[in-house]
C-alpha cells in the first residue's frame, strides 16, 4: 500500500527509542535557530536517537512501497541510519525553511504535499513484483512463509530475496518479523484496557507460543513484553496530530 503520514510532536526529552517499522522518517525541527531535517531509514534493532529537547517536529512518515521509491536517496542504504534532507538536494534546504516558519500544522502538511507533488511521489505508479509482495505480507500481517510468497507472486524463492532485500533493506523473512511485531504494538497502543490482557492475548499475531512473542519483543525493544506494555501505557494518539493519504 502506498501510503504517506504526516504528523507533529512536542520533544519532551533530549532522545527518544525508536523500533522497527520498514518505513522512512523525514523529520523537521522547527526551530527556526537551527534549522535541520532528516531521513531516517527503518532500524532493525532498537536504538536511541536525540532531538533537541523543547521544540516541535514535524514528520513525514512513507510506508515501504513509497520509501523504496525515493528518488534522491536509496532507501535499502538508510536502513540503520539517518541522513540530513538540507544536504541532499536544494529542494531538502528549501522545504526545511518552510516547514520551520510555518504556523500550524495544517499549514506544513500542505507544503509537504506540494514538495511531494514536485517529487512525483503522487503520479500513478506501475506495481512490481515487490510492491505485490509487500502488500501481501502487510495482508497476512507478517504470518507468511518465504515460500508462500513464491507461489502467491510466481517467482523463485531466492529471485525474491534477492530482489526483496536490494530494494527495501531487508530480508522478506525479516520484513515479515517487522510487520508481525507492528501488529503487535498496534493491539497494545490502540487496546483502551491494558490492564486487562495477557501475554496470551498477544500471541494471536501468528506467535508460536508466549515464549516466541518475549524473543521477538526483546528483540525489537530490548524489552520483556511486560516492560514493553508499561513504557507504553501512557501512549495517547491523537487524531488531530496525524494526517494520512494513500495513492
Amino acid at each position: 500500500m502506498l501510503t504517506i503520514k504526516t504528523y507533529q510532536f512536542y520533544a519532551s526529552s533530549d532522545h527518544n527509542k525508536v523500533i522497527a517499522d520498514g518505513c522512512a522518517d523525514i523529520q523537521f525541527c522547527c526551530d527556526k535557530e537551527n534549522v535541520s531535517s532528516t531521513v531516517w531509514g527503518s532500524v532493525l534493532a532498537p536504538q536511541s536517537i536525540e532531538f533537541n529537547k523543547g521544540r516541535t517536529y514535524f514528520g513525514i512518515r512513507l510506508s515501504t512501497s513509497v520509501s523504496r521509491r525515493l528518488t534522491f536517496l536509496r532507501y535499502a542504504e538508510l536502513i540503520n541510519k539517518g541522513v540530513s534532507l538540507s544536504g541532499v538536494n536544494n529542494f531538502g534546504s528549501e522545504l526545511s525553511e518552510k516547514i520551520t516558519h510555518a504556523i500550524s500544522f495544517k499549514e506544513r502538511i500542505l507544503l509537504t504535499q506540494k514538495w511531494l507533488l514536485d517529487l512525483g511521489f503522487f503520479e500513478p505508479k506501475k506495481m512490481d513484483f515487490i510492491d505485490y509482495s509487500i502488500n501481501k505480507i502487510l495482508e497476512d500481517r507478517g504470518s507468511l512463509k518465504v515460500s508462500d510468497l513464491s507461489d502467491y507472486i510466481g517467482s523463485s524463492e531466492r529471485l525474491i530475496r534477492d530482489k526483496f532485500t536490494n530494494s527495501v533493506g531487508m530480508s522478506p523473512k525479516q520484513f515479515c518479523r517487522v510487520v508481525r511485531f507492528q501488529s503487535v504494538i498496534e493491539f497494545i497502543v490502540f487496546n483502551r484496557s491494558k490492564e486487562s490482557f495477557s501475554l496470551s492475548d498477544l500471541t494471536f499475531s501468528s506467535y508460536y507460543d508466549e515464549s516466541h512473542l518475549s524473543k521477538e519483543v526483546k528483540y525489537f525493544t530490548g524489552l520483556t513484553p511486560k516492560q514493553f506494555i508499561k513504557e507504553t501505557s501512557n501512549i495517547v494518539i491523537k487524531r488531530n496530530a496525524i494526517s494520512t493519504t494513500q495513492y
